[in-house]
């Protein structure tokens, strides 16, 4: 039976006192649901209907509730229409391209009335022949016109490097700690400084420095604006010159489009939405790859000393077979052997996955070198979770790809057939649980991705060793970790192996440190720290909830129905503007 939950705005205020928003006007009308409106042509879909994909993706993730609409739709209604119910309007990268010349004076009135506009990329620079414009229809509203491609020919795109103004405005942009070099660069697991493909514009108005978030940097070129968040009549309007959909649909880099419309829908407009994590906590997922034979007598150490204990639940991935490199060697972990009361052990601290199949660097060099496709593939993954079934006595339903060796989409076909439900993913550095994408198509929608933090262009305890951080560096990186996912209501994954801790005894002390302050904020009720398919689990549960924020006379009500329950889920709302009024003689009622 299917579980519906229908409250009035006042018990909602009593229960969840998670956010103060800014006022959202009240409808006169009874029942009007608020959405996020993307506006899209028709004639680009054939195209690029992957981006679209990658935005909805990202969207019912986040639980913001949205709807694609034509220009034609935008410019048939009132501003004052629109606002009312949908206070946000984005024009997204590849997509928006194709727009009317008059929806720049109808978004120009929208802001002066308090409505929002987000500009990706490149809206507004293509005529109905698909042939470039002079100048964005935007150029004079944002005071910068980035259609130059009629006067720059192919120099108009380019790629550049994303530099952050300061560290504050990164941290507005919910930049996780570990993504930017010390002068500030967005980087990148493996690869150091990224670059994103970007456009040369040239200013047309005035743009306030304290309105620019980061600049573009072009090698042997100039710095161009790359976030511009400024007031512009009673709204607000955002620029990215970074193609977000694509990013996230083609080049696997979900952190930019999730972390862009998280900032801006939810910390700018402040609008109604769900929160994609359980009762609205932040989450840490520890996930331990054990490879190979050190790994038995090092679990014994971890175990002794503290590391592990019941209460820490980590996410234990095990390359299962007896040997390593090669057939033969004897280097492997040997769970079904020597390392079977090993297994035993670990069921008390966490879930036990598979990290890849039976000989770690034996599987991953296959694979490189295309000696393994993909039947090979599935035999040894299914190979080494029989191993572990047989021991742990339940499903093996977690992955980490041993060497990072995941070719997408072929492997998260090949997890979903065998049963998983989440993985540890090189892809997407630096952001949540999600589904990802490669090559303009999502991989999966039953196995969840689970990017691994970095500290730059390393993640391990041991690559961080050989780069010879500190341990104070390293301290400051955990906590900074630990408290982006309170503070951000957010899941992170960190990943290493045990060896690397005991390789590196000198951040033994602070990674202890950091485990102590993950289970005081437990305590707290701010922090959980559970496997990858626990959140796995309700992520997945949670994309099933359906859900309306509507407008009445009397106030504001929520609406959700879940065919697999209600339990954990949380909403945030404008409470400012919505909460019940109180005698001045009444004391308020903490939430």
């Amino acid at each position: 039976m299917k579980k519906i939950l229908s409250l009035l705005l006042f018990f909602i205020l009593l229960a969840f006192g998670l956010y103060r928003f800014s006022p959202l006007r009240r409808s006169p009308d009874s029942g009007l649901a608020f959405k996020v409106l993307l506006v899209y042509h028709p004639g680009l879909i054939r195209k690029y209907g992957y981006i679209r994909k990658a935005y909805n993706s990202v969207l019912k993730e986040e639980g913001i509730p949205f709807e694609w609409v034509t220009p034609s739709y935008i410019l048939a209604h009132k501003q004052e229409e629109i606002i009312e119910t949908s206070p946000v309007i984005i024009l997204p990268d590849n997509i928006a391209q194709i727009l009317p010349p008059d929806m720049a004076l109808w978004l120009k009135e929208f802001l002066q009335k308090g409505g929002n506009v987000a500009f990706i990329y490149d809206p507004g620079t293509m005529n109905r022949e698909v042939a470039f414009l002079d100048k964005s229809i935007f150029s004079k509203l944002l005071g910068l016109n980035y259609a130059t491609y009629n006067t720059l020919g192919g120099k108009s795109y380019t790629m550049g490097s994303l530099q952050f103004r300061n560290s504050k405005t990164a941290e507005f942009f919910q930049i996780p700690p570990g993504k930017l070099t010390n002068d500030l660069y967005l980087c990148g697991y493996q690869y150091g400084k990224l670059k994103y493909p970007v456009s040369r514009f040239g200013i047309t108005g005035p743009i306030k420095e304290k309105d620019i978030y980061a600049y573009t940097y072009i090698e042997g070129d100039k710095e161009y604006p790359a976030i511009v968040l400024e007031d512009f009549g009673r709204g607000k309007i955002l620029y990215v010159n970074l193609p977000l959909g694509n990013l996230k649909a083609v080049a696997s880099d979900d952190l930019l489009l999730r972390e862009t419309l998280r900032t801006f829908l939810f910390k700018v407009v402040k609008i109604p939405h769900l929160l994609n994590t359980y009762y609205g906590k932040g989450g840490i997922v520890f996930n331990w790859h054990l490879d190979d034979y050190r790994e038995r007598e090092n679990t014994l150490f971890m175990v002794e000393n503290g590391y592990f204990k019941k209460g820490r639940e980590y996410s234990i991935h095990i390359t299962a077979g007896p040997f390593c490199d090669r057939p033969g060697d004897g280097l492997g972990f040997d769970a079904g052997n020597k390392g079977k009361e090993i297994v035993k052990l670990l069921l008390n601290y966490g879930t036990i996955g598979s990290h890849g199949g039976w000989g770690h660097n034996w599987f991953a060099a296959n694979i490189e070198s295309g000696r393994f496709g993909r039947k090979e593939i599935e035999k040894y993954i299914k190979k080494n979770s029989e191993c572990l079934e047989k021991i742990t006595g339940y499903k093996i339903v977690e992955y980490a790809a041993p060497n990072g060796v995941f070719p997408q989409p072929e492997n998260a076909e090949i997890l979903e057939k065998l049963g998983f439900n989440s993985y540890y993913f090189t892809g997407d550095s630096g952001s949540g649980p999600n589904r990802t994408f490669a090559r303009g198509k999502m991989v999966s929608k039953k196995v969840i991705a689970f990017p691994v933090m970095s500290f730059g262009d390393v993640a391990s305890f041991q690559e961080m060793g050989i780069k010879k951080i500190s341990p104070e560096e390293f301290q400051n990186w955990l906590f900074a970790i630990l408290n982006y996912t309170i503070k951000n209501k957010t899941v992170r994954l960190l990943y290493s192996h045990l060896y690397d801790l005991l390789d590196y005894p000198e951040y033994l002390p602070p990674f202890k440190r950091f485990l102590e302050q993950i289970d005081k904020d437990k305590e707290r009720g701010n922090v959980q720290m559970k496997p990858m398919s626990y959140f796995a689990k309700f992520l997945l549960r949670f994309l099933k909830t359906e859900y309306a924020f509507k407008l009445q006379k009397n106030g504001f009500k929520v609406t959700l129905k879940n065919p697999k329950g209600l339990k954990g889920i949380t909403f945030a709302i404008p409470k400012k503007q919505y909460q019940k009024k109180q005698h001045k003689n009444h004391r308020k009622k903490k939430c």
